[in-house]
């Protein structure tokens, strides 16, 4: 198993720690070894606010996973998202072709190499780039890559996705502090729109919306492109919050009311009945008050939030410039507040969606028990898949030394060959960004 390709993938949220290991089993499948999820009290509104705690809550988590699976691991992807995650636009500019190829791979990711040099700010960290469209001899536009061409010059337009150097590198610290080596920092977002998203639907136009527990990333996608990724600063805490604030309660109960007897949807005036707060989570931290806890009360105190944040939302997406209309496009949420009861019905009313409104989670993997394919894992489990499709082989697990007593020693591994293929322009993009 130590020669296998076995990838340690940890996602740091903005309210938990997640840890999954992944490897491709015998035939080619990507099979789920080990996942673990643990709240961590250091993260609070998105933000690391103790290195030595979020060190233990990933020392911990990785324990977790390791003890699952009887290995010990010694690297691992990271994923980043949340409010720290934003994206530029930029244009970078290439002449001077071979007369004979024209317009190559190459130049292409020169171009993007360009970009990021001239709107990639010193305080951040690119995570991500891809090209979005193309403009030959300061003209003519393209959406597909004009290789082959012979123009007097190349305009490339890349999306960057960055993140705040600050929270990057402590982030990487406590990591690496918790004795795994980081060696790839990724956005969690693109993973999940790759693999939450069809290529119909990001050719269409689609809306990715990722509730987290203090903030909601977005990404929209149109002509197979991304075009945009970005946050806003309110999550799935926000609704248990107001739940929290208005009866009184502690945040764990309030959290298990939100979940157990709230809905955005639906006739509520027979869920007159009351709630017992402890009941749901058998804890007694709950204080006496006037206020009567009904179905009713608290899911019309959700709808007030909810209402509020879908205005939100459609008002970020409406100001992307060449969106088909946004009542057609299709929108897919998935994060852990996307679990909240009647909210696809509920933001097809309030954001006067026409088109197709699902909660997505990650599906079609070996070992993936359905308690745990939840919505709110989408983004540690999407990492790992890319990492084990689209990044070199590669083994997280801890080599242990090996002693054969009265044998001869072993002869040295081989690795299997692998046939020469010339990466395309994702994979040098990869290869520029250091992945």
């Amino acid at each position: 198993m130590y020669n296998e390709d076995i990838r340690l993938a940890i996602d740091v949220g903005s309210s938990k720690v997640c840890s999954v290991v992944i490897r491709r089993d015998n035939y080619n499948e990507p099979e789920i070894l080990a996942i673990d999820v643990l709240p961590s009290e250091s993260i609070h509104d998105g933000d690391v606010m103790n290195r030595n705690q979020a060190t233990a809550a990933v020392r911990a988590s990785v324990s977790e996973v390791s003890d699952q699976c009887s290995l010990s691991f010694t690297k691992a992807y990271v994923g980043f998202g949340g409010k720290h995650v934003g994206s530029y636009s930029g244009w970078g500019k290439v002449s001077g072709f071979d007369f004979a190829a024209g317009v190559t791979e190459e130049d292409i990711v020169e171009a993007v190499r360009q970009a990021a040099s001239q709107r990639v700010e010193s305080t951040d960290h690119l995570l991500y780039a891809t090209p979005t469209a193309y403009r030959v001899d300061g003209d003519t536009e393209f959406r597909k890559p004009p290789v082959g061409m012979h123009p007097n010059s190349l305009e490339v337009q890349a999306l960057l996705v960055v993140s705040d150097m600050a929270h990057y590198r402590t982030v990487f610290d406590a990591v690496s502090s918790a004795g795994v080596t980081p060696i790839h920092g990724g956005s969690t977002l693109v993973a999940e729109a790759e693999y939450l998203l069809s290529a119909y639907e990001r050719d269409a136009g689609v809306v990715l919306i990722d509730i987290g527990g203090s903030d909601t990333e977005i990404a929209v996608y149109h002509h197979g492109q991304a075009v945009l990724f970005t946050s806003l600063p309110i999550g799935g805490f926000h609704f248990t919050n107001d739940i929290a604030y208005a009866y009184e309660l502690p945040f764990e109960n309030a959290e298990a009311v939100k979940l157990a007897a709230g809905t955005l949807v639906g006739d509520t005036m027979g869920f007159d009945d009351e709630v017992d707060p402890s009941a749901l989570t058998g804890s007694e931290r709950v204080l006496d008050v006037e206020r009567s806890l009904t179905r009713v009360s608290v899911s019309n105190l959700l709808k007030e939030r909810a209402d509020e944040t879908m205005a939100m939302y459609k008002s970020r997406i409406s100001q992307v410039p060449g969106l088909p209309e946004t009542d057609f496009l299709t929108v897919a949420f998935t994060g852990g507040g996307s679990k909240l009861s009647g909210i696809t019905t509920f933001s097809k009313l309030a954001m006067g969606l026409r088109g197709r409104v699902e909660v997505r989670k990650p599906t079609g993997i070996k070992s993936l028990p359905d308690d745990i394919s939840d919505p709110a894992m989408s983004g540690a489990i999407c990492m790992a898949m890319r990492a084990l499709d689209r990044i070199d082989r590669d083994n997280h697990v801890e080599r242990k030394p090996i002693t054969i007593l009265h044998s001869p020693p072993p002869e040295p591994e081989v690795e299997p060959e692998t046939a020469n293929a010339v990466p395309g322009v994702g994979a040098r993009i990869r290869s520029l960004l250091g992945r």
